[in-house]
């Protein structure tokens, strides 16, 4: 069976070398001592050559590019994480898209049944139905998207409100971009979240918020928060502020290594971030200035449920239960999508427990995106609810909307 740090024997020592290397290189990390991070707690995963007979991640990989999950993914017969990525993806796709129950649930694990599906493809030479899009030709809402994100430049430009004069007054190095400086090019790949609550009361913070995901042409969307739920800080909770932010694959909570998840995190050197003390950003919370914080991610939030807590200290947290495709259904992941962080890559009722939709939307920037360094940065932008209305075609009432739609 193929599973994250499987190879082929063909592989050869030079070359996985080169690979783990590639792996510090790209992830940032340089103490795990050749071992891949799983997504249970304090899962670390060793690399294993495949026995003799069995089927080559050189031959999934093959597959996995033609079939359109892995298409610009490296054939070097080493399953580390964008191939792991693309199985979960291929599995989730013949489950949610196809309808086959046979699949089970995405595991990232190549056994018997993939095998078959996989046969069954190759039989009949199918392709993920997005193959039919690209950037170049989009499905008509990514169109939408990308011109309700230029209308937002072009206002915020004309006409910047107090916060994104502060963004342009800053002058340190930081991930977050400048209003005039926003690219929306559909070329790459666009994370937005909505913040559907612009004016916060003091109250708890709920996994209200929407997140859109542009990728390929397609759009997804998912359920999470843009706001913090709690801080140990005494300068108060940290609120990513409007705008767009660069991120990449990374990871969260390096400090706890039995708690290291994948997530999206800062490019480089941190994102901005305003302080308040009470859970409404004001003008006066503007007026002592910004921040950059390095710890600003984009990461699971287990269910969902109650109130954001401790799942978020300014992060933007995205929930597991559940996913709009890129066909605009939604799509249910609760049987498999683990509740909190104990559960998280344990067997219930005798399936595995994974972030849910959280998974399919790392599995999608890691499998989808190009082979050039840039085109694995995710342009992050979060706006307003009422930014919407400046789109005809998705109107204010989009977010709240597509929230009743998961909460159905």
């Amino acid at each position: 069976m193929i599973k994250l740090g499987s190879f082929d024997r063909e592989v050869r020592p030079a070359d996985l070398e080169a690979y783990i290397e590639q792996a510090k290189h790209l992830t940032g990390v340089e103490n795990w001592q050749d071992k891949l991070r799983g997504d249970a707690e304090s899962e670390w995963v060793g690399f294993e050559k495949l026995p003799s007979g069995e089927m080559k991640v050189a031959v999934v990989q093959k597959f996995l590019k033609q079939a359109g999950f892995f298409p610009f993914g490296k054939i070097d017969g080493i399953c580390g994480y964008r191939t792991n990525a693309a199985i979960r993806l291929f599995q989730e796709y013949v489950r949610s898209v196809e309808g086959y129950a046979s699949m089970g649930f995405p595991d990232g694990k190549f056994g018997s049944v993939s095998t078959a599906h996989l046969r069954r493809w190759e039989k009949s030479g199918k392709k993920a139905d997005w193959t039919n899009f690209s950037y170049a030709n989009s499905t008509p809402e990514s169109v939408l998207w990308f011109d309700l994100l230029n209308q937002i430049k072009q206002t915020y430009s004309a006409s910047p409100n107090a916060m994104s004069k502060l963004v342009s007054a800053f002058t340190r190095p930081t991930d977050t971009v400048k209003t005039t400086d926003w690219d929306f090019d559909p070329n790459k790949i666009h994370l937005v979240g909505i913040r559907r609550n612009e004016s916060m009361g003091s109250g708890p913070q709920q996994f209200d918020d929407i997140f859109v995901l542009l990728i390929n042409g397609l759009v997804f969307k998912f359920r999470g928060t843009t706001d913090p739920g709690a801080t140990e800080s005494l300068k108060g909770l940290p609120f990513l502020v409007m705008g767009q932010h660069r991120y990449r694959f990374g990871w969260h909570l390096l400090s706890k290594q039995n708690r290291v998840y994948h997530a999206l995190k800062p490019l480089h050197h941190g994102v901005l971030v305003v302080r308040s003390v009470d859970k409404a950003l004001t003008d006066d919370d503007l007026k002592k200035g910004l921040e950059c914080n390095n710890s600003i991610n984009v990461h699971w939030g287990g269910e969902g449920l109650g109130n954001v807590g401790s799942w978020s200290e300014g992060c933007q947290v995205i929930v597991g239960k559940a996913y709009i495709n890129h066909q605009d259904k939604l799509i249910d992941c609760s049987q498999f999508a683990a509740p909190n962080y104990a559960t998280l890559g344990q067997k219930i009722n005798g399936i595995y427990q994974t972030k849910g939709a959280y998974t399919l939307l790392v599995d999608l920037v890691a499998a989808l995106s190009g082979a050039n360094p840039d085109d694995n940065v995710v342009r992050y932008t979060l706006i307003y609810e009422l930014d919407l209305k400046l789109t005809p075609g998705l109107g204010a009432e989009k977010g709240a909307q597509t929230l009743a739609r998961f909460k159905a």
